[in-house]
């Protein structure tokens, strides 16, 4: 049986019957891939009329505008990003050597020549640019150890069973520093990424905080970052959520219990110790989720 006349699986039904029932909250939530549909004349109900052959995860449909609006679509859902190294296999396990070894030090900032070297080939690395500065903005620590967080609330009458994921870190009974996560009283799906991304940071450790606080707190709100947990070879991009209060002595940095989970951030090679740096995306590009780059990288390639 051709591919053109097999018929479509158990699985694609129920994806179709899916997005015809979730319609109204696709058009509600998701503004940029709408945008990203209007400017090429496209609608998303078109996208049901094409199934994927299971076997070989290709597409029926042999036109390269529909591919391409569902390739994309695919990718920006995936939670896996794509890297487009420019380093060799040995360039590549030589940099989570380094890192591996300076996450044995003291937690703190990293000397000038190793920073300069990690945020080049982390870049290169990942696709996107990363920066121990921005903006003249630093942390205190870009090196640490980081602990796992409870949820956050949401919305003002958010409860725990409304996160899905994960039930048993709890929910903290309260708001997040910077505020609740909705937008215009909407729990939108931005907002939803960003409290299942979020960091929690030592923001009152800051040298000029308590002379500068409203802007820094400004600055620091939903401002995206990248953990790297060099002994699993993972990354996870999320956003500055909270300010924590913990003991700067012991653990550095905080985190969501879903970044603590996909990042394997407490794995027995892990132990917690990790790099958080921030990603230069001013023009917000750059998507949440975990990156696993074993994964991604092919040393045959």
């Amino acid at each position: 049986m051709s591919a053109q006349t097999q018929q479509p699986s158990e699985q694609v039904r129920k994806l179709k019957l899916f997005l015809e029932k979730s319609k109204t909250n696709f058009y509600r939530d998701n503004e940029e891939i709408l945008n990203w549909l209007q400017d090429r004349n496209l609608r998303i109900e078109n996208l049901g009329q094409f199934d994927l052959v299971e076997k070989n995860q290709t597409l029926i449909s042999n036109s390269s505008v529909e591919s391409k609006v569902i390739e994309e679509f695919n990718q920006n859902n995936s939670g896996e990003k794509q890297l487009e190294s420019k380093i060799s296999a040995e360039e590549f396990n030589s940099i989570f050597e380094k890192l591996n070894n300076l996450l044995s030090l003291p937690a703190g900032q990293l000397e000038n020549q190793s920073e300069l070297y990690l945020e080049q080939q982390l870049s290169d690395l990942l696709g996107f640019d990363i920066v121990a500065e921005l903006d003249e903005h630093r942390l205190n620590h870009s090196t640490g150890i980081m602990s796992s967080e409870a949820h956050l609330k949401r919305s003002p009458n958010d409860k725990l069973t409304n996160h899905i994921n994960l039930l048993e870190a709890g929910l903290d009974k309260s708001r997040s520093a910077f505020g609740w996560f909705v937008n215009h009283g909407d729990i939108t799906q931005e907002a939803e990424d960003f409290e299942k991304y979020y960091f929690s940071l030592q923001l009152y450790q800051l040298q000029d905080w308590n002379i500068n606080y409203k802007d820094l707190k400004s600055w620091y709100k939903f401002r995206k970052m990248v953990v790297i947990n060099p002994a699993e070879r993972i990354a996870v991009v999320g956003v500055v959520g909270n300010i924590d209060r913990k003991n700067q002595f012991q653990q550095q940095f905080g985190a969501s219990p879903e970044i603590i989970i996909k990042g394997r951030i407490w794995s027995p090679k892990s132990k917690g110790k990790v790099l958080l740096m921030f990603v230069d995306d001013p023009k917000n590009e750059v998507p949440l989720g975990p990156i696993y780059f074993d994964k991604l990288f092919k040393e045959d390639r």
